[in-house]
């Protein structure tokens, strides 16, 4: 998921509608992340996992392996003790064991929830670096002009979901289930006294990396038949349910100027009646500071600014955006000087 931000500043790359910035699809690889790194056929080769219902797990895996990109081709330089492979290519019949992850269901997670609030200043989307592609909303192409500086993006704050996933082990051996279920109580150490329980971290889009928590919802299961068919191997299964209380990030991001208007107000310089304090603070004036002409020293005297090309003509062709209270400009001319304050 690191891919999907900008090193540079932390915009986010992608665009939403996306089946990466799905809080479903961000959070399945956390899982199976998770699953990779504790549970393995042999030290540095991790168990195959599919996202997929138990009852299609084992063929998933065999259409998976049959194909051209197959996911699990790092199986094919796993060897036993007398160097012959363990896996073959298909048409060769794979080979145990395998993870099935399935979603059970999404709850709403009210008392860590705060997406009622807004991100103000989630990032800023624009660098001073004339040479770079920006992938920002404001600057598409190559370099950067005055208009494109100082717009911070904004969103909606993180939405708390709880996601429940079953998880279950198929495999040939009673040893190596033993040894599964031991990894797993081995990693829910942090139960804090309540639940087994432990913490994941996980990228998400334009949040960045966060620890969440991840906890069994109820027992681990042997679903193992206790009289296997006739003829056939026995397989071992595993079963166990967990939860990931996880956030669903939005990324319909929008892009504000953070700091170029600048809103003149009058000021009182001394005791003067309430109605002329009052038009004092009336909206007078507001002025974006980016159409100062090709000049600009409240910006210039910074390094690596850029030049202004069309940023001039661009302001001034925009509707115009002041308010001028009348009432306001001439109180202020009657008892005090005129302060600038930002907005």
């Amino acid at each position: 998921m690191a891919d999907i931000l900008n090193t540079t500043d932390g915009t986010p790359r992608v665009r939403a509608g996306g089946l990466e910035t799905t809080a479903m699809r961000y959070h399945e690889l956390c899982i199976q992340r998770w699953l990779n790194s504790l549970f393995f056929v042999r030290e540095g080769y991790p168990v195959p996992v599919v996202i997929t219902s138990p009852m299609d797990a084992f063929s998933h895996f065999k259409e998976l392996w049959a194909a051209a990109n197959n996911p699990f081709a790092y199986l094919y330089t796993l060897k036993d003790s007398k160097g012959a492979p363990l896996y073959e290519p298909h048409p060769a019949n794979v080979r145990y064991p395998i993870i099935s992850c399935h979603r059970k269901g999404w709850k709403y997670r009210q008392y860590q929830n705060f997406s009622i609030h807004r991100w103000r200043h989630l990032n800023w989307p624009t660098v001073s670096n004339t040479g770079t592609n920006i992938p920002g909303v404001n600057a598409q192409s190559v370099g950067l002009l005055k208009c494109d500086l100082g717009n911070v993006t904004t969103s909606r704050m993180p939405m708390a979901w709880d996601f429940k996933f079953q998880i279950d082990f198929f495999c040939n051996r009673p040893d190596t289930q033993a040894f599964f279920v031991e990894q797993l109580m081995q990693d829910m150490w942090r139960t804090g006294g309540a639940i087994p329980q432990t913490w994941l971290s996980i990228t998400y889009p334009g949040w960045g990396k966060q620890n969440i928590r991840l906890y069994i919802d109820g027992d681990i299961e042997n679903l193992t038949p206790e009289e296997p068919e006739t003829d056939k191997g026995v397989e071992f299964r595993t079963s166990f349910t967990v939860v990931l209380e996880g956030f669903d990030i939005d990324v319909r991001y929008e892009v504000f100027p953070a700091f170029w208007t600048l809103v003149f107000r009058s000021s009182a310089g001394s005791s003067v009646p309430p109605w002329i304090l009052e038009n004092g603070y009336n909206l007078i004036d507001v002025v974006d500071v980016r159409a100062e002409g090709e000049e600009n020293p409240t910006m210039d005297v910074r390094v690596n600014i850029p030049s202004s090309g069309t940023c001039v003509t661009v302001l001034q062709n925009e509707p115009e955006d002041t308010i001028i209270t009348l009432n306001g400009l001439r109180s202020g001319n009657t008892f005090g000087q005129f302060t600038v304050i930002s907005s």
